[in-house]
Parts: C-alpha cells; structure tokens; sequence
C-alpha cells in the first residue's frame, strides 16, 4: 500500500476539488523521503515501503505539515511523537529482516 493524495485528502475531510494537490502531493514525497532516511538510507525504500508503519509514518507526517503549514511556533516544528514511534518500530521491522541499518 502506498500513501496517496486521495487518500490525504480523506483523511483530512478536504474536499476533492482543492487548490493544494500539488502542496500536499510534495509533502507525501518529503515525507516518503524523511520516513526512509530516518529508518536507514542506504535501504531499499521498496523494502521499508513492505511495512504497515511506513505507510502509517508518511500519512502522518504529511498530515502534520499540512495543518501547521506556515506556523511558526516551535512546538508546530517538532515531528509528532506518534511519527517518531512508527519510525522507531520500522528500524526495529527493518532490522529483524535483515536490511541494512
């Protein structure tokens, strides 16, 4: 499964007819991109993309930066606890099967 712009939008009850595909499509490839260096960069991002949490982390961070987008605070600027557990838990999956970390 792979996180999709239809399935963002749903998920933050936008309507499907929304000026900020192409926002939120850059944010799934900026998320994709910060889940798979985050767990381990010389992985096969096909590899961690096998995993239920990598889909779970990149829909959640990109929901993240779709609703604090343009705030400046720094509590809006730190990744959420929950992004950083899927992440953690991916290290742990992608470990147990061999990849390389």
């Amino acid at each position: 499964m792979t996180v999709t712009l239809e399935a963002i939008k749903n998920s933050l009850r936008l309507d499907t007819d929304t000026a900020d595909d192409g926002l939120i499509n850059g944010y799934i490839t900026a998320a994709q991109d910060y889940v798979h260096n985050a767990v381990d960069s010389a992985a096969a991002a096909e590899d961690l993309a096998k995993f239920s949490q990598y889909d779970i982390a990149v829909a959640m961070l990109v929901e993240f930066w779709y609703q604090n987008r343009g705030a400046v605070i720094t509590a809006s600027q730190e990744i959420p606890y929950s992004v950083v557990s899927m992440i953690q838990q991916l290290r742990g999956k992608a470990l147990a099967k061999g990849t390389t970390l």
